[in-house]
């Protein structure tokens, strides 16, 4: 079983487009709502002949600027793939953006080479040697100084390239404390909605050392491991001042930065330990993905309208939907849930999924 199976299902769809046209929007602007942007994740594009891949390109991006998008967050686990599609990009208009695979790195080099730098559960054991879940769950530790440089690098490499619009984080947290219950459920992993050592992270010598240093307690001998706020704020932290520094980086470029995140500040906190409505961004976007909530598709406004108020209009939010999960109606009705409920516009996962069928019912829902 892969990781991007397992939570994602990174799979390309039908090669189309997304959204919504300017015509369409102006619709929904009854309410007095401006400045709505709508943005789309896309993945590599599939060409069966790889000297017309630009021709596939173009397509794409062409379609999706027609139909109202005015941002792309492209996959980036090679930064050639920038060259490529940049130039594409601004001859049709779209700003954008390098999605990249934050603290998930399953990179064997790395993890022979930095053992240290990876996350270690509530039992002592390393993601290295027992990852949770799945076999490439390996993590690195937010906290670890060696990390956060590396991470920089990371950004500053891709904020050197001109005509980049901003920088996309994805996999910005820990691994799932409690998985969501469609995970549970078909991958038969058998777990309530309890904190147990075995999933509950980040236990490395770096972060018992900063935690022993604050508090005077080392958090791997703690008998209140899971309740323990001082702890849970530490883990909080972490990941927010790793983002915090990423957004100075990305800024002294005069780039943007932008994260993908769980779909509510309740269930990103209690998760994954996620606390992004602290976090230094220029933008948001949750992923709020009712089917692995077992909720119906009305649950989008709930989510959204949860994010948005948390955030008090300190930045824009975002709603990403889940095309695999949506029918042509399900989608025009999360669109309008989602804005109704105060968004600055959707994200689609993705971009690549999209088809005529799904914006003929989004049409007409508008």
């Amino acid at each position: 079983m892969r990781k991007r199976d397992f939570l994602k299902i990174f799979s390309v769809g039908t090669v189309s487009a997304i959204a919504l046209s300017s015509v369409a929007w102006s619709c929904l602007g009854t309410d007095g709502k401006k400045g709505l942007k709508n943005w789309a994740w896309i993945h590599p594009v599939e060409s069966s002949d790889p000297a017309h891949s630009g021709d596939a390109w173009k397509k794409l991006l062409t379609n999706l600027k027609k139909w109202g998008i005015d941002s792309a967050l492209i996959l980036t686990q090679n930064n050639s793939i920038l060259g490529e599609v940049l130039p594409i990009a601004k001859e049709c208009g779209i700003e954008l953006h390098a999605w990249i695979i934050a603290l998930n790195w399953p990179d064997k080099t790395t993890m022979k080479e930095h053992p240290s730098w990876y996350v270690v559960n509530g039992k002592g054991e390393s993601c290295v040697d027992k990852p949770a879940y799945v076999d490439d769950y390996n993590w690195l530790c937010p906290s670890n100084p060696e990390v956060i440089g590396f991470m920089k690098k990371r950004v500053q490499e891709l904020c050197s390239i001109d005509g980049l619009a901003g920088v996309h984080l994805d996999y910005i947290r820990y691994p799932d404390v409690v998985l969501a219950p469609e995970h549970k459920a078909k991958y038969n992993i058998p777990q309530d909605d309890l904190v147990h050592p075995q999933f509950d992270y980040c236990y490395c010598d770096v972060c018992r050392s900063q935690f022993k240093k604050l508090s005077g307690t080392d958090p791997l001998t703690m008998p209140d491991q899971a309740t323990n706020d001082a702890w849970l704020n530490f883990r909080f932290d972490s990941v927010t001042n790793l983002v915090n520094e990423l957004y100075d980086t990305v800024h002294k470029s005069g780039k943007v930065l932008s994260a993908a995140v769980f779909p509510t500040p309740y269930l990103s906190k209690f998760r994954v330990r996620q606390d992004w409505v602290k976090w230094k961004l220029d933008d948001v976007m949750t992923m709020i993905y009712h089917r692995y909530e077992h909720k119906p598709v009305e649950w989008i406004e709930t989510a959204t309208r949860e994010g948005v108020e948390a955030l008090a209009g300190k930045i824009p939010y975002y709603s990403g939907l889940h095309l695999f999960h949506l029918t042509p109606k399900e989608l025009g009705l999360a669109t309008k849930l989602s804005l109704k409920a105060g968004a600055s516009g959707i994200v689609l996962f993705s971009g690549n999924r999209m088809n005529e069928d799904y914006w003929k019912y989004m049409e007409k829902e508008i």
